[in-house]
């Protein structure tokens, strides 16, 4: 088995790191978008924590795809050691990212918008995000795990000339699942819990929600251009 020499254990500090990571950076950058993705699709406190699990999940595919692909592609090592070629791909990844938020965002406002006529409908339909498979979520957690995490990053890269592929990729997973044994967690099933609280006011509470998603898109697609710029 191979291990990294300077580290007793790189298995728990790659879990370790995760976890710091989750309850500082993680848990400030995502929750606002994993809040608004809640209250658009009106969940109550089991429903909101498997949202947020399912959200978690696709950043961790995301952490584990980039791991597999540092440690298949040795070109890529130099790659995403050049901080300038670190900063240009952080940036097309947040813009992609910031896509993906919108779409989601207006998708949500659409599914949720205020019906024309009084039917026996209610213009949220939970189940079609979280009863089966929640691909929303999922998908806003893969893009946004994509926009590369740099404490993975320096962890990958120092273990590169210890570790092999599979280590390499174990951890990046470890990482990822340390990062979602965060606050996020909680804070998303409390989030669901008290906005469901408000029976009369969830077709409003709703359109907020998928309308702060479309806003924080908008913001942080500007902020990436002009960084481009």
């Amino acid at each position: 088995m191979s291990l990294i020499p300077e580290l007793s254990n790189p298995y728990l500090t790659s879990f370790t790191t995760g976890l710091l990571y989750g309850l500082v950076a993680c848990t400030a950058t995502c929750l606002p978008y994993l809040a608004g993705y809640i209250a658009s699709t009106g969940t109550d406190f089991r429903k909101s924590v498997i949202t947020t699990l399912t959200f978690n999940s696709g950043r961790i595919i995301a952490y584990t795809l980039i791991g597999a692909s540092i440690s298949l592609f040795g070109g890529l090592v130099h790659f995403f050691a050049e901080d300038s070629t670190l900063s240009i791909f952080q940036t097309y990844s947040t813009i992609a990212f910031s896509v993906v938020t919108i779409l989601i965002g207006v998708i949500l406002l659409y599914k949720n918008r205020k019906p024309s006529c009084n039917c026996n409908r209610t213009p949220i339909n939970p189940k079609r995000f979280v009863n089966r498979f929640d691909v929303g979520a999922f998908t806003l957690g893969l893009s946004r795990g994509l926009v590369l995490c740099p404490p993975l990053i320096a962890l990958l890269l120092y273990s590169i000339p210890f570790a092999n592929p599979i280590d390499s990729i174990a951890f990046a997973v470890l990482f990822g699942i340390g990062t979602a044994i965060s606050p996020m967690l909680l804070i998303g099933g409390v989030t669901g819990w008290l906005l469901n609280k408000a029976p009369l006011l969830r077709t409003y509470i709703a359109i907020a929600g998928a309308a702060i998603i479309i806003i924080l898109g908008i913001s942080t697609l500007i902020s990436s251009i002009l960084t481009l710029a």
